[in-house]
């Protein structure tokens, strides 16, 4: 049994190379089994190994997050480095053959409770030794986190503020419209580089503060979002509201060009890129603390 009694802080764990090795074999092997059995996850789970996202029935704003391998995470990671991007969701894999860690919370964790071990809690992994998939969102504090003794894991209290939290999302919940992430005006699309072709919503707040904009229709992978948007036509700095990029390969060089009012940088080479592109219908605002969810098997 793995208890969970005193609060330690933990950053966003690196990936080690045996991890990473785990995580390559895992997601090439063509018969590896999904993380959550069909007891779990039942017509609502997973898209299976023949069936693409959309030929599973996943909406396009719920696409985006199955497209890709999940990234691969240690057992000492937690959800802290996406703290106030409420409503980011991010499918994760747990190597096998890891060391529980600890967790504080139930259904509702604390963003430094381990990603891994909370799965197990929550009755999406079978154990430290499988290991295998998940997805979680990010929520904001909810300022109380009882503990309890689930499927071998005793996971703390934490009866206090604290900068964010997390919850999975599985089963039925997955085939849903994923929310907007809320982002700040200094959010750069660098938080989700790495796999071009993704597409993520975000929320940018009224007034907020306008910022250097590096290239035009294409922009490089360091400018801000909201910045970008405006120079883009797609909001206006007063009103804020949402917009939806797709990561792209970086270019040689970003041309600058005045529109809407601003004037963007030419800019010089970058590993990557982003444009803008319609944002799906019907999309949810980023969730607050008490936001309804789908509770985990148990």
């Amino acid at each position: 049994m793995v208890a969970s009694s005193a609060l330690q802080k933990k950053g966003f764990a690196g990936i080690s190379l045996p991890a990473l090795i785990l995580f390559l074999c895992w997601w090439l092997a063509p018969s590896a089994p999904p993380v959550q059995s069909a007891e779990r996850s039942g017509s609502g789970g997973a898209a299976t190994n023949n069936e693409t996202p959309s030929e599973a029935g996943l909406s396009p704003a719920a696409e985006s997050a199955h497209e890709f391998p999940p990234l691969p995470i240690t057992w000492s990671t937690g959800t802290g480095e996406w703290r106030g991007q409420w409503g980011r969701r991010e499918a994760l894999f747990c190597p096998p053959g890891g060391t529980p860690e600890p967790v504080w919370g139930t259904d509702i964790y604390t963003d430094d409770s381990s990603v891994c071990t909370a799965a197990i809690h929550a009755g999406l992994l079978e154990s430290a030794e499988v290991g295998g998939r998940v997805m979680i969102e990010v929520r904001p504090d909810i300022s109380q986190y009882l503990g309890s003794t689930r499927n071998g894991v005793t996971s703390g209290d934490w009866m206090d503020v604290w900068p964010s939290s997390f919850i999975f999302i599985w089963g039925a919940a997955q085939h849903e419209p994923a929310p907007a992430v809320q982002i700040d005006a200094r959010t750069s699309a660098e938080s989700w580089q790495g796999r071009p072709g993704r597409t993520v919503t975000v929320l940018c707040p009224p007034r907020f503060e306008l910022l250097s904009v590096y290239g035009g229709g294409v922009y490089t992978i360091d400018t801000p979002i909201c910045s970008a948007g405006v120079h883009a036509g797609r909001i206006t700095r007063a009103k804020g509201g949402m917009l939806t990029i797709k990561l792209l390969p970086g270019r040689s060089v970003y041309p600058g060009s005045t529109n809407n009012g601003m004037t963007s940088f030419t800019a010089e080479a970058r590993p990557q890129s982003y444009t803008f592109v319609p944002t799906p219908p019907h999309t949810p605002l980023p969730p607050r603390a008490m936001s309804p969810f789908l509770p985990p098997p148990g």
